[in-house]
């Protein structure tokens, strides 16, 4: 499978592309800055660009089967790149007809919230209301893209090898001040996993370790 990456250069993007080299896809790294992969294959092509400038996405979709999306954003960060950064991305997998889109996104965007224990809901508010609108803003283009999507909420993301060992539903109950946890490499894993699935097709899911 052709496979575009955006966000390569995170920790779930990067787990994204070095997983699905090892599946045998081939990989379109779409990055700012080529130094930050740190990956060499014969199946990967790394281009540069922003995401924030659609001329530069739409070389990099075309003749993809298929997008997985992890831009993220940091606090006091301004570029908007997560917001209108994913709108350019819809735009340009319209214009090149692809369809497949996963998107990583995070517990305590949309209706999660409600069910996210209450420590992540306090950090969610002091730390992290700047991203999470731009989370806010992403989900929202992405369910009116018309698009073959998925996004992945996952809880307090870690780094660790896969362990296979996670749990996905669209809701979940944790307990008041359990704070939940998931490797990012099997984030990753579940994301490569549905590029031929359609079990949560146009769902929103929650995704933590059991």
């Amino acid at each position: 499978m052709q496979l575009l990456v955006v966000g390569a250069t995170g920790g779930t993007g990067k787990q994204a592309v070095q997983q699905a080299l090892e599946r045998g896809h081939s990989v379109t790294a779409f990055v700012r800055d080529p130094a930050k992969l740190g990956i060499q294959h014969p199946n990967l092509t790394v281009l540069t660009g922003n995401v924030l400038n659609p001329e530069t996405l739409l070389p990099a979709v075309r003749r993809q089967d298929a997008v997985i999306c992890s831009l993220g954003g940091r606090p006091g960060q301004l570029d908007h790149s997560v917001s209108e950064g994913t709108k350019n991305l819809i735009e340009a997998m319209r214009l090149a007809g692809v369809r497949r889109l996963l998107v990583v996104s995070s517990l305590g965007v949309g209706d999660s919230y409600a069910s996210a224990p209450l420590l992540s809901k306090l950090f969610i508010k002091t730390f992290l209301s700047g991203p999470m609108a731009e989370k806010e803003i992403q989900e929202q283009a992405i369910r009116e893209s018309k698009l073959d999507w998925l996004i992945a909420r996952p809880t307090r993301l870690l780094d660790g090898k896969a362990t296979g060992n996670y749990k996905v539903a669209e809701t979940m109950d944790f307990s008041v001040f359990n704070m939940p946890r998931i490797n990012r490499a099997d984030v990753a894993a579940f994301l490569l996993d549905q590029l031929t699935s359609d079990q949560y097709l146009h769902k929103a899911v929650t995704i933590t370790d059991k």
